[in-house]
């Protein structure tokens, strides 16, 4: 229960950032619920002294009135609607923009809420739904809930003998309504969490669908995502026939107060305790009683299915940061480019990815770490990077702890290439611009002439995800990128991974020369990237490790030969450790 309340809390509280809006819309929601319930009562009148008593006048009046109520609840419900409508939007765009924050801040192993198609799910399917419970859901399940009670209580001043009799159903109802929505809120939860399964097992077969073809697995493929479709139907399916074999069942119980109304109110006519027009108002009433009910089950049905996806929202928004932030943080000086580590501890789920790893890099030293797959490698990177912070251990940028930095500053001084280069639509001068978007045209194309650009128009439209650039042209448009910013130290993850040779050796050849007196960490598989830095760190299992050693594991782990050396070292190159 404890955890429902704190998911509704969570949940709701998108929509009551707009208090003032909400509680307008609700009030005039409200007053046009509240004002259908005059109707029954002017037609009581019409009855017993218009048609009984032979004033037309006053039927006339009646209709008009009954008229002028009706339109007016009417635009009472369509303004507090609109109202909703707006604030619905705002809600679910301030739900994204968390979800998405959240997002960056989590380290790409730390959740698999991070991956694929579970966050593409959050941030589309479910954000989605708090359009559906701010028009409805708690909110308007106290409103019809008030509008019910208002609505009995007057039925029970007419004649309480029988408003009483034929509530006893409607608490059956109730109940069972209640009983119901218990069972399928955990069926909604495997529901919902199939279909993440689905749209993640579908982006990742079209992100991998190259591989799919090549070694001729598109039956494979398709036979699993069929698989998960099946199985989301079947829960589907089960869902809605429990649903509906308990909806048919209520629906008939439900429907009686009506019958038991009419039996024990024309009764009462007959005895003289009530009048015609107090019978017909009744029977209206008690009618409007079980419409207002089916409505109360419809926002409960919301309320239960609200909790299940503000759950799952909250795995995303309430997942730890891979930072500590410090509230004492002041801007990064231009740093001389010494970094430091020390008793780096990193874990990631049950694993210790990084045991206590101590290092110590000089300014302007350019340095290799290398290490087999699963060595802590890029995990080294990433802490050195200030990228996430270590369980135990600090790292210190001139001998200042990098804690006490903001990361805006940091990212100026301090930056890390990942393996692969995001290359979005647009063109090549704007995916460079991306890293300092103030930059000029001239400082762009400067850029990427020094990366190795040259042969590529600034002009030219890239396509989404570099589909029409080499890997090589990819680690350039990175390289570009981090001309612009000017940073004093720069990590590299993996960068001549998938390379051949001689791009290889080509890239390498760029970065050295672009280089330009930064301090440069590069982590990696490719041990020709060795003869190129002053000094080599090795990684085996976590841990530092004797660098000889390490080269025969990672020359293990690489598939086939490799030069490791070009013909000839670039100007300042140093065959060292």
């Amino acid at each position: 229960m404890k955890q429902s309340l704190h998911a509704l809390r969570f949940i709701y509280g998108y929509p009551l950032r707009y208090r003032r809006a909400m509680t307008v819309a609700t009030i005039t929601m409200l007053t046009g619920l509240l004002s259908t319930i005059a109707i029954p009562l002017i037609i009581r009148v019409a009855i017993d002294a218009g048609v009984l008593g032979g004033d037309p006048g006053l039927l006339l009046a009646v209709a008009l009135g009954v008229l002028a109520i009706g339109a007016a609840s009417a635009a009472l419900l369509h303004l507090g609607k609109q109202i909703r409508f707006t604030v619905a939007s705002k809600a679910v765009n301030d739900l994204r923009h968390d979800l998405f924050r959240s997002l960056l801040r989590l380290g790409p192993a730390d959740t698999a809420e991070a991956s694929g198609g579970r966050a593409l799910t959050r941030l589309v399917s479910d954000a989605v739904f708090v359009r559906g419970l701010t028009n409805g859901g708690v909110l308007e399940l106290l409103n019809q809930a008030l509008v019910t009670v208002v609505m009995y209580l007057v039925a029970l001043l007419i004649d309480v003998r029988t408003t009483l009799v034929a509530s006893i159903p409607l608490a059956i109802v109730i109940l069972g309504n209640l009983s119901v929505q218990g069972r399928l809120q955990r069926v909604f939860v495997d529901v919902k969490g199939q279909f993440t399964n689905l749209l993640s097992g579908v982006g990742e077969s079209l992100a991998n669908i190259g591989v799919v073809k090549s070694f001729g697995r598109e039956d494979d493929a398709s036979g699993r995502l069929q698989k998960i479709n099946e199985e989301l139907s079947a829960r589907r399916g089960s869902m809605k026939t429990t649903y509906s074999r308990w909806e048919a069942i209520l629906n008939v119980i439900g429907a009686l107060p009506t019958p038991i109304a009419l039996w024990l109110g024309g009764g009462a006519v007959v005895d003289g305790a009530l009048t015609v027009g107090g019978l017909v108002a009744l029977v209206a009433l008690i009618m409007m009683v079980q419409m207002s009910m089916h409505q109360v089950t419809m926002h409960a049905n919301g309320v239960f299915r609200s909790v299940v996806i503000a759950q799952r929202l909250l795995r995303i928004i309430e997942a730890p940061s891979v930072l500590n932030p410090r509230s004492d943080n002041r801007p990064m000086p231009a740093p001389a480019g010494a970094v430091s580590a020390a008793g780096i501890v990193v874990e990631i789920g049950d694993r210790k990815v990084l045991d206590g790893v101590s290092v110590t890099i000089e300014p302007a030293e350019a340095v290799a770490v290398i290490g087999p797959t699963g060595s802590g490698k890029t995990t080294l990177v990433h802490v050195l990077a200030r990228l996430r912070d270590p369980e135990s251990g600090f790292v210190l940028y001139d001998g200042a702890d990098a804690r006490e930095y903001d990361l805006a500053s940091i990212r100026r001084q301090v930056v890390c290439l990942p393996q692969r280069q995001w290359i979005f639509e647009g063109t090549l001068a704007d995916n460079i611009r991306f890293a300092r978007p103030d930059a000029t045209a001239d400082e762009v194309a400067k850029a990427a002439e020094a990366a190795g650009l040259r042969h590529i128009p600034l002009d030219r439209t890239l396509a989404a995800d570099a589909v029409d650039l080499s890997a090589g042209e990819r680690q350039r448009v990175g390289l570009a990128r981090v001309l612009l910013v000017d940073p004093a130290v720069l990590l590299l993850d993996n960068p001549t991974a998938n390379l051949d040779a001689e791009t290889e050796v080509e890239l390498l050849e760029t970065i050295m020369r672009v280089r330009q007196g930064r301090t440069l960490v590069i982590a990696t598989q490719q041990l020709a990237v060795t003869r190129y830095v002053d000094r080599v760190i090795a990684l085996k299992n976590g841990v530092l490790a004797e660098p000889d050693s390490v080269r025969r594991a990672v020359q293990d782990d690489q598939p086939a030969e490799r030069p490791l050396a070009p013909a000839g070292l670039p100007e300042g190159g140093q065959a060292n450790d």
